[in-house]
């Protein structure tokens, strides 16, 4: 249980909401660890760790990536494998929901180090308001839809599984039929979704830094 105030600051409201980091991806484009890139001196996976400090219940889905145990257990979080094996983030989502005692989770990647507490806050109270959806994910302000950045409800696991059996992987499919509330991001908080996927994107990434361009 966590306690969030609203965007006014008039008032705190109480959510059964947890956290996930989905770190256990093949970073193949990469050629290392996303998870495990230093960025600003630390791990990608610590400084996402620290914007998420709040939440009580707190997982990271390693996927078979068991060093990544070594860097957040210490601060209570949970370290769960794949439960299906090699489905990437879908089966480390399916597995975050089955085993959480949170109503929902909120999801990140591992690829997102400028990920910001006050954006997170804020999906949280939207995802709060709009209580009979199955899950809120964000759309930044070129359109793109990232389901990998949002919250979803601890029952769609069950939905998963069924895609996981078939072999459908794309989490795409997950938002059809059911009940999306699409957040919309502004100019500004769309620079916090951005994904770090290849080696030229991390040198980009490092670069602004140094400018003061992140």
């Amino acid at each position: 249980m966590i306690s969030i105030s609203n965007m006014n600051n008039k008032e705190s409201i109480a959510l059964k909401i947890g956290c996930v980091i989905l770190a256990g991806g093949k970073s193949s484009r990469m050629g290392e660890d996303k998870a495990l890139l230093k960025y600003e001196g630390k791990f990608f996976v610590e400084k996402i760790a620290e914007e998420l400090y709040f939440f009580e219940e707190k997982i990271v889905a390693r996927g078979n990536n068991p060093e990544l145990e070594d860097f957040v257990k210490k601060d209570f979080w949970k370290v769960i494998p794949d439960e299906y094996e090699n489905h990437g983030p879908l089966g480390g989502l399916h597995a975050a929901l089955e085993k959480c005692d949170s109503d929902a989770l909120f999801v990140v990647t591992c690829d997102m180090p400028l990920i910001s507490r006050k954006l997170i806050k804020k999906i949280c109270y939207i995802f709060e308001q709009e209580d009979k959806n199955d899950a809120s994910v964000v759309v930044t302000s070129d359109g793109k839809i990232h389901p990998l950045c949002g919250i979803y409800r601890k029952e769609l696991y069950t939905h998963m599984e069924n895609n996981l059996l078939q072999s459908n992987n794309r989490m795409m499919s997950i938002l059809k039929d059911r009940n999306i509330n699409y957040i919309e991001l502004n100019d500004q908080d769309s620079k916090y979704l951005k994904n770090i996927n290849t080696r030229l994107e991390y040198e980009n990434l490092i670069r602004e830094n140094e400018r003061g361009l992140k």
